[in-house]
């Protein structure tokens, strides 16, 4: 709700009691009516250009997080409503790293490191699109064969990204920006590579009795899953392991079951992690000097 308040201005000296002018008076009674109301006008556009603004800003840019497991694919959200055709209209995804910062001392080195990027060797395009096709001359070698946007919503403003077996390399920041004729956007999302998992658990009944299952979601080389009760207590050796499926690169997803005098009122945890440290992918973390708050500037 907006509220503008306007200050009672004073009356025209020939308004005052003391001038009983009534001619006079009447007019410049209207004259400064129609003042407060242009003042007004004015103050009420002024609001609605910035909220307008703001609302624009606020619509326009967007984070969101995704989570995914390894070798598993991945679809990154990237939607405007201002896109009406393909006409005219051009969209890319490009990559930016996941930068962690840390604190040095040394002046020259934290500006060595800060203007010289090292790692910035390859192109940040993931996918792009314009003259009503998609444009991959540009794009980055780690995702050749592996990311696609689906043609047909793209009209409707769809422009969500499917990134097929994902890997820790991919963990990043991912900007969706579009620009149209009657309009422009961007949005980012933050893709985490989980390595490891707790999914979901079941209440079943096998055989008359009762167990509690779980599936992995993500695959692995040589899954290990572990059964937790509410105390924390290692149950897993009353549970069997099962191979759910398995593809051609010898990845597998499992399926678990606990046969531990199961109680339903009882809370139990299925955690699956990759056992071979040497299986797992490697994860790409780039590190940058941060200088100490307040001990030197640039």
């Amino acid at each position: 709700m907006l509220v503008i308040a306007v200050a009672p201005s004073r009356l025209p000296e020939d308004c005052r009691p003391t001038i009983p002018s009534k001619t006079c008076c009447s007019a410049s009674l209207a004259s400064e009516l129609a003042d407060q109301r242009n003042q007004l006008a004015y103050r009420m556009a002024f609001f609605l250009m910035w909220a307008n603004l703001l609302l624009l800003l606020h619509g326009a840019v967007s984070t969101e997080e995704v989570r995914a497991h390894p070798f598993t694919d991945v679809t990154l959200d990237c939607e405007f409503s201002f896109i009406e055709s393909t006409e005219n209209l051009e969209f890319y995804w490009e990559r930016e790293d996941i930068i962690e910062e840390y604190e040095v001392e040394d002046r020259d080195f934290y500006r060595f490191f800060r203007y010289y990027d090292f790692f910035q060797v390859f192109t940040k395009v993931v996918y792009q699109f314009y003259d009503n096709a998609e444009q991959l001359e540009d794009q980055n070698a780690l995702y050749e064969g592996r990311v696609s946007v689906d043609q047909s919503e793209i009209s409707e403003g769809i422009l969500s990204l499917l990134l097929r077996n994902v890997d820790f390399m991919d963990e990043a920041l991912y900007k969706c920006s579009a620009v149209a004729p009657s309009g422009r956007g961007e949005s980012t999302v933050k893709l985490i590579v989980e390595d490891s998992e707790m999914p979901q658990v079941k209440f079943e009944k096998i055989d008359e009795e009762d167990v509690v299952t779980c599936t992995s979601k993500g695959w692995y080389l040589t899954p290990n899953v572990t059964w937790l009760d509410r105390g924390e207590r290692d149950l897993s050796n009353h549970s069997t392991v099962e191979v759910l499926e398995e593809q051609m690169n010898g990845l597998y997803r499992v399926y678990s079951v606990l046969r531990y005098p199961v109680k339903l009122n009882e809370k139990y945890v299925c955690h699956i992690t990759e056992t071979n440290e040497n299986n797992r992918p490697i994860r790409s973390i780039r590190r940058y000097p941060k200088k100490r708050f307040g001990e030197y500037e640039y």
